[in-house]
Protein backbone atom coordinates (compact mmCIF):
# COMPACT_ATOMS: atom_id res chain seq x y z
CA UNK A 1 0.00 0.00 0.00
CA UNK A 2 2.89 2.33 0.87
CA UNK A 3 4.48 1.73 -2.54
CA UNK A 4 1.21 2.25 -4.40
CA UNK A 5 0.61 5.45 -2.45
CA UNK A 6 4.08 6.76 -3.25
CA UNK A 7 3.79 5.84 -6.93
CA UNK A 8 0.55 7.80 -7.19
CA UNK A 9 2.05 10.88 -5.50
CA UNK A 10 5.16 10.85 -7.69
CA UNK A 11 3.09 10.51 -10.85
CA UNK A 12 0.73 13.31 -9.76
CA UNK A 13 3.72 15.59 -9.12
CA UNK A 14 4.88 14.76 -12.64
CA UNK A 15 1.58 15.87 -14.22
CA UNK A 16 2.37 19.05 -16.13
CA UNK A 17 0.93 22.18 -14.54
CA UNK A 18 -0.71 20.41 -11.60
CA UNK A 19 1.50 21.68 -8.78
CA UNK A 20 1.96 20.65 -5.17
CA UNK A 21 -1.13 22.37 -3.74
CA UNK A 22 -3.45 20.51 -6.12
CA UNK A 23 -1.65 17.24 -5.43
CA UNK A 24 -2.25 17.70 -1.69
CA UNK A 25 -5.88 18.50 -2.40
CA UNK A 26 -6.39 15.39 -4.57
CA UNK A 27 -4.76 13.03 -2.08
CA UNK A 28 -6.73 14.51 0.82
CA UNK A 29 -10.02 14.27 -1.09
CA UNK A 30 -9.46 10.83 -2.57
CA UNK A 31 -7.38 8.80 -0.07
CA UNK A 32 -7.99 5.62 -2.08
CA UNK A 33 -5.17 6.63 -4.39
CA UNK A 34 -5.09 3.40 -6.36
CA UNK A 35 -8.05 4.46 -8.49
CA UNK A 36 -7.36 8.22 -8.56
CA UNK A 37 -6.25 8.36 -12.20
CA UNK A 38 -9.36 6.41 -13.18
CA UNK A 39 -11.83 8.80 -11.59
CA UNK A 40 -14.16 10.76 -13.91
CA UNK A 41 -13.23 14.37 -14.66
CA UNK A 42 -16.42 15.53 -12.93
CA UNK A 43 -15.42 13.72 -9.74
CA UNK A 44 -11.87 15.07 -9.81
CA UNK A 45 -13.27 18.60 -10.04
CA UNK A 46 -14.93 18.20 -6.63
CA UNK A 47 -11.50 18.49 -5.00
CA UNK A 48 -10.53 22.00 -3.87
CA UNK A 49 -8.50 23.86 -6.48
CA UNK A 50 -9.07 21.30 -9.23
CA UNK A 51 -10.58 23.00 -12.26
CA UNK A 52 -11.49 21.43 -15.60
CA UNK A 53 -8.02 21.99 -17.04
CA UNK A 54 -6.30 20.33 -14.07
CA UNK A 55 -8.69 17.37 -14.12
CA UNK A 56 -8.09 16.85 -17.82
CA UNK A 57 -4.34 16.94 -17.26
CA UNK A 58 -4.67 14.17 -14.68
CA UNK A 59 -6.82 12.08 -17.00
CA UNK A 60 -4.42 12.64 -19.91
CA UNK A 61 -1.36 11.51 -17.96
CA UNK A 62 0.01 8.17 -19.12
CA UNK A 63 3.69 8.07 -18.15
CA UNK A 64 3.17 5.75 -15.18
CA UNK A 65 6.62 4.22 -15.61
CA UNK A 66 8.09 7.51 -14.41
CA UNK A 67 7.36 6.89 -10.72
CA UNK A 68 8.55 3.29 -10.96
CA UNK A 69 11.84 4.54 -12.38
CA UNK A 70 12.20 7.06 -9.55
CA UNK A 71 11.67 4.38 -6.89
CA UNK A 72 14.22 2.07 -8.51
CA UNK A 73 16.80 4.84 -8.63
CA UNK A 74 16.20 5.97 -5.05
CA UNK A 75 16.50 2.40 -3.84
CA UNK A 76 19.78 1.99 -5.70
CA UNK A 77 21.18 5.25 -4.28
CA UNK A 78 19.80 4.59 -0.76
CA UNK A 79 17.58 7.65 -0.87
CA UNK A 80 14.43 7.74 1.24
CA UNK A 81 11.29 9.54 0.02
CA UNK A 82 9.27 11.12 2.80
CA UNK A 83 5.74 12.36 2.10
CA UNK A 84 3.78 14.99 4.01
CA UNK A 85 1.40 12.22 5.11
CA UNK A 86 4.17 10.21 6.82
CA UNK A 87 4.39 10.28 10.62
CA UNK A 88 8.07 11.29 10.66
CA UNK A 89 7.57 14.29 8.35
CA UNK A 90 8.88 17.34 10.30
CA UNK A 91 6.05 18.95 12.27
CA UNK A 92 7.42 22.48 11.88
CA UNK A 93 7.70 22.14 8.11
CA UNK A 94 4.18 20.76 7.87
CA UNK A 95 2.87 23.97 9.45
CA UNK A 96 4.11 26.38 6.76
CA UNK A 97 1.85 27.71 4.01
CA UNK A 98 3.31 25.63 1.18
CA UNK A 99 5.03 22.53 2.61
CA UNK A 100 6.72 20.16 0.14
CA UNK A 101 4.62 17.14 -0.74
CA UNK A 102 7.73 14.96 -0.79
CA UNK A 103 11.26 15.21 0.53
CA UNK A 104 14.11 13.19 -0.93
CA UNK A 105 16.43 12.31 1.97
CA UNK A 106 19.96 10.91 2.21
CA UNK A 107 21.63 10.01 5.48
CA UNK A 108 19.83 9.59 8.79
CA UNK A 109 16.02 9.64 8.98
CA UNK A 110 14.38 12.97 9.78
CA UNK A 111 12.65 13.32 13.15
CA UNK A 112 9.14 14.78 13.28
CA UNK A 113 9.84 16.69 16.51
CA UNK A 114 13.40 17.79 15.85
CA UNK A 115 14.30 21.16 17.40
CA UNK A 116 16.13 23.14 14.73
CA UNK A 117 17.72 26.53 14.22
CA UNK A 118 18.74 27.57 10.72
CA UNK A 119 22.06 29.35 10.25
CA UNK A 120 22.47 31.22 6.97
CA UNK A 121 24.54 33.98 5.46
CA UNK A 122 26.60 35.29 2.60
CA UNK A 123 28.76 33.15 0.33
CA UNK A 124 31.49 35.81 0.67
CA UNK A 125 31.98 35.47 4.39
CA UNK A 126 34.56 37.52 6.29
CA UNK A 127 36.77 36.04 9.01
CA UNK A 128 34.50 37.77 11.53
CA UNK A 129 31.48 36.04 9.99
CA UNK A 130 33.16 32.64 9.97
CA UNK A 131 34.30 33.02 13.58
CA UNK A 132 30.83 34.15 14.70
CA UNK A 133 29.24 31.20 12.88
CA UNK A 134 31.57 28.70 14.53
CA UNK A 135 31.04 30.24 17.97
CA UNK A 136 27.23 30.28 17.86
CA UNK A 137 26.84 26.97 16.00
CA UNK A 138 29.10 25.15 18.45
CA UNK A 139 27.12 26.41 21.44
CA UNK A 140 23.77 25.59 19.84
CA UNK A 141 25.00 22.07 19.06
CA UNK A 142 26.09 21.66 22.68
CA UNK A 143 22.43 22.01 23.70
CA UNK A 144 21.27 19.38 21.23
CA UNK A 145 19.80 21.79 18.67
CA UNK A 146 19.89 20.66 15.05
CA UNK A 147 21.55 23.12 12.65
CA UNK A 148 19.81 23.66 9.31
CA UNK A 149 21.43 25.40 6.36
CA UNK A 150 21.67 25.34 2.57
CA UNK A 151 25.15 23.87 1.89
CA UNK A 152 26.15 27.01 0.00
CA UNK A 153 29.66 28.41 0.06
CA UNK A 154 30.54 30.72 2.94
CA UNK A 155 28.43 30.85 6.11
CA UNK A 156 26.29 27.81 5.23
CA UNK A 157 29.31 25.54 4.78
CA UNK A 158 30.92 26.82 7.99
CA UNK A 159 27.72 26.10 9.94
CA UNK A 160 27.46 22.53 8.61
CA UNK A 161 31.18 21.86 9.13
CA UNK A 162 31.11 23.16 12.70
CA UNK A 163 28.09 21.02 13.56
CA UNK A 164 29.82 17.94 12.14
CA UNK A 165 33.13 18.67 13.87
CA UNK A 166 31.51 19.10 17.28
CA UNK A 167 29.27 16.05 17.07
CA UNK A 168 26.07 17.96 16.40
CA UNK A 169 23.22 17.11 14.06
CA UNK A 170 22.77 19.10 10.87
CA UNK A 171 20.36 19.13 7.93
CA UNK A 172 21.47 20.40 4.52
CA UNK A 173 18.64 21.59 2.26
CA UNK A 174 19.55 21.57 -1.43
CA UNK A 175 18.34 23.60 -4.38
CA UNK A 176 18.94 20.62 -6.65
CA UNK A 177 18.41 16.88 -6.56
CA UNK A 178 20.02 15.04 -3.62
CA UNK A 179 22.00 13.00 -6.15
CA UNK A 180 23.88 16.18 -7.11
CA UNK A 181 26.42 17.92 -4.87
CA UNK A 182 26.47 21.69 -5.26
CA UNK A 183 28.84 23.37 -4.86
CA UNK A 184 31.01 20.42 -5.99
CA UNK A 185 33.80 21.20 -3.50
CA UNK A 186 31.40 20.20 -0.69
CA UNK A 187 31.41 16.54 -1.71
CA UNK A 188 33.38 15.45 1.36
CA UNK A 189 31.24 17.68 3.60
CA UNK A 190 28.08 15.97 2.30
CA UNK A 191 29.56 12.58 3.17
CA UNK A 192 30.34 13.77 6.69
CA UNK A 193 26.86 15.27 7.13
CA UNK A 194 25.21 11.98 6.20
CA UNK A 195 27.05 10.10 8.97
CA UNK A 196 24.91 11.75 11.65
CA UNK A 197 22.66 14.20 9.80
CA UNK A 198 20.59 14.42 6.64
CA UNK A 199 20.74 15.92 3.16
CA UNK A 200 17.30 16.72 1.77
CA UNK A 201 15.56 18.29 -1.23
CA UNK A 202 12.05 18.60 -2.59
CA UNK A 203 13.41 18.54 -6.14
CA UNK A 204 13.37 15.29 -8.15
CA UNK A 205 16.60 13.39 -8.72
CA UNK A 206 18.71 14.88 -11.47
CA UNK A 207 17.42 18.43 -10.94
CA UNK A 208 20.25 20.86 -11.59
CA UNK A 209 21.00 23.78 -9.23
CA UNK A 210 19.24 26.43 -11.29
CA UNK A 211 18.93 29.88 -9.73
CA UNK A 212 15.11 29.68 -9.62
CA UNK A 213 15.27 26.69 -7.26
CA UNK A 214 16.93 28.48 -4.35
CA UNK A 215 14.06 30.76 -3.27
CA UNK A 216 11.90 27.63 -2.92
CA UNK A 217 14.75 25.89 -1.08
CA UNK A 218 14.96 28.82 1.36
CA UNK A 219 11.37 28.41 2.59
CA UNK A 220 12.23 24.85 3.63
CA UNK A 221 15.32 25.99 5.55
CA UNK A 222 13.27 28.46 7.61
CA UNK A 223 10.26 26.13 7.71
CA UNK A 224 12.21 23.38 9.47
CA UNK A 225 13.36 25.77 12.17
CA UNK A 226 12.06 27.52 15.26
CA UNK A 227 14.25 30.47 14.31
CA UNK A 228 16.58 31.65 11.57
CA UNK A 229 19.98 33.13 12.40
CA UNK A 230 21.51 35.40 9.75
CA UNK A 231 25.24 35.82 10.37
CA UNK A 232 26.30 38.01 7.45
CA UNK A 233 24.23 39.19 4.49
CA UNK A 234 24.70 41.79 1.79
CA UNK A 235 22.08 44.16 0.41
CA UNK A 236 20.65 41.53 -1.96
CA UNK A 237 21.12 38.17 -0.34
CA UNK A 238 19.40 34.81 -0.32
CA UNK A 239 19.87 34.83 3.46
CA UNK A 240 17.57 37.86 3.67
CA UNK A 241 14.95 35.97 1.65
CA UNK A 242 15.22 33.08 4.12
CA UNK A 243 14.70 35.53 6.99
CA UNK A 244 11.64 37.00 5.27
CA UNK A 245 10.26 33.47 4.83
CA UNK A 246 10.77 32.91 8.56
CA UNK A 247 8.77 36.05 9.31
CA UNK A 248 5.94 34.92 7.01
CA UNK A 249 5.97 31.54 8.75
CA UNK A 250 5.69 33.13 12.20
CA UNK A 251 9.20 32.12 13.27
CA UNK A 252 11.87 34.14 15.05
CA UNK A 253 14.64 35.95 13.14
CA UNK A 254 18.07 36.60 14.67
CA UNK A 255 20.94 38.60 13.21
CA UNK A 256 24.56 38.85 14.30
CA UNK A 257 25.55 42.46 15.01
CA UNK A 258 28.36 43.21 12.60
CA UNK A 259 30.84 45.91 11.68
CA UNK A 260 29.12 48.87 10.04
CA UNK A 261 31.98 49.25 7.55
CA UNK A 262 31.55 45.78 6.02
CA UNK A 263 29.39 45.29 2.92
CA UNK A 264 28.36 41.94 4.37
CA UNK A 265 26.85 43.74 7.37
CA UNK A 266 24.23 45.68 5.41
CA UNK A 267 21.59 42.95 5.47
CA UNK A 268 21.99 42.09 9.17
CA UNK A 269 21.88 45.74 10.21
CA UNK A 270 18.69 46.22 8.19
CA UNK A 271 17.13 43.16 9.81
CA UNK A 272 17.95 44.45 13.28
CA UNK A 273 16.51 47.89 12.44
CA UNK A 274 13.30 46.14 11.43
CA UNK A 275 12.92 44.03 14.54
CA UNK A 276 15.29 41.07 14.22
CA UNK A 277 16.80 39.99 17.54
CA UNK A 278 20.53 40.71 17.90
CA UNK A 279 22.24 37.35 18.40
CA UNK A 280 25.32 37.86 20.51
CA UNK A 281 24.98 34.49 22.25
CA UNK A 282 23.30 31.10 22.07
CA UNK A 283 21.52 31.95 25.33
CA UNK A 284 19.82 34.88 23.63
CA UNK A 285 18.59 32.64 20.81
CA UNK A 286 17.28 29.91 23.12
CA UNK A 287 15.63 32.48 25.36
CA UNK A 288 13.36 33.57 22.51
CA UNK A 289 12.46 30.11 21.18
CA UNK A 290 12.33 28.23 24.51
CA UNK A 291 8.53 28.16 24.69
CA UNK A 292 8.31 26.64 21.19
CA UNK A 293 10.79 23.81 21.64
CA UNK A 294 9.59 20.21 21.63
CA UNK A 295 12.29 19.46 24.19
CA UNK A 296 13.16 22.60 26.21
CA UNK A 297 16.83 22.99 27.00
CA UNK A 298 19.25 25.63 28.26
CA UNK A 299 22.44 26.89 26.69
CA UNK A 300 25.63 25.97 28.47
CA UNK A 301 28.04 28.86 28.75
CA UNK A 302 31.29 27.59 27.31
CA UNK A 303 34.38 28.26 29.36
CA UNK A 304 37.90 27.96 28.09
CA UNK A 305 39.74 25.63 30.38
CA UNK A 306 43.28 25.90 29.05
CA UNK A 307 46.55 25.55 30.83
CA UNK A 308 48.40 28.63 29.57
CA UNK A 309 51.71 30.03 30.68
CA UNK A 310 51.94 33.73 31.49
CA UNK A 311 53.52 34.41 28.08
CA UNK A 312 50.81 32.44 26.27
CA UNK A 313 48.05 34.19 28.20
CA UNK A 314 49.47 37.63 27.35
CA UNK A 315 49.66 36.65 23.68
CA UNK A 316 46.11 35.29 23.80
CA UNK A 317 44.87 38.62 25.19
CA UNK A 318 46.39 40.44 22.20
CA UNK A 319 44.45 38.27 19.76
CA UNK A 320 40.82 38.95 18.86
CA UNK A 321 38.27 37.69 16.32
CA UNK A 322 39.66 40.26 13.89
CA UNK A 323 42.69 38.88 11.97
CA UNK A 324 46.03 40.36 13.10
CA UNK A 325 49.28 40.14 11.14
CA UNK A 326 52.29 38.63 12.89
CA UNK A 327 54.14 41.96 12.72
CA UNK A 328 51.32 43.73 14.58
CA UNK A 329 51.21 40.93 17.16
CA UNK A 330 54.97 41.05 17.69
CA UNK A 331 54.88 44.81 18.05
CA UNK A 332 52.05 44.64 20.62
CA UNK A 333 53.75 41.88 22.60
CA UNK A 334 57.21 43.41 22.57
CA UNK A 335 58.71 40.19 21.26
CA UNK A 336 60.47 39.32 18.02
CA UNK A 337 58.57 37.81 15.14
CA UNK A 338 60.22 34.43 15.73
CA UNK A 339 59.36 34.44 19.44
CA UNK A 340 55.79 35.45 18.69
CA UNK A 341 55.37 32.68 16.08
CA UNK A 342 56.63 30.11 18.58
CA UNK A 343 54.08 31.18 21.21
CA UNK A 344 51.28 31.37 18.63
CA UNK A 345 52.08 27.83 17.47
CA UNK A 346 51.67 26.61 21.05
CA UNK A 347 48.33 28.45 21.29
CA UNK A 348 47.22 26.76 18.05
CA UNK A 349 48.08 23.34 19.44
CA UNK A 350 46.04 24.13 22.56
CA UNK A 351 43.07 25.25 20.45
CA UNK A 352 43.28 28.87 21.59
CA UNK A 353 44.36 30.45 18.29
CA UNK A 354 44.04 29.83 14.57
CA UNK A 355 46.35 30.87 11.75
CA UNK A 356 44.90 32.34 8.56
CA UNK A 357 46.50 33.04 5.21
CA UNK A 358 49.10 35.81 5.00
CA UNK A 359 50.54 35.13 8.47
CA UNK A 360 47.42 36.42 10.20
CA UNK A 361 46.07 35.04 13.45
CA UNK A 362 42.73 35.09 15.30
CA UNK A 363 41.54 33.97 18.70
CA UNK A 364 39.70 30.61 18.58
Amino acid sequence: MKTEFLLTILNLLHVKGLGQHRVRSLISTFPEVGSLFNLPIKTLCTAEGIDLQSARAVKKYSNFSYAEGVLKKTEKLKINILTIWDEDYPILLKRIYDPPVVLYCKGNPLQADDDCVSVVGTRKATEYGKTSTKFLTKLLCSTGMTIVSGLARGIDSVAHTTAVNYGGNTIAVLGCGVDIVYPPENKSLVKNIMKSGTVISEFPLGTKPDSGNFPRRNRIISGLSHGTLVVEAGHKSGAILTALNAIDQGREVFAVPARITDKTSVGCLRLIRNGAIPAESAERILEHIQSRLFKPRKARQEKMNLSLTNEERKMYQILSHKPLHIDAIANASGKTGTESLSILLTLELKGAAAQLSGKQFVRS
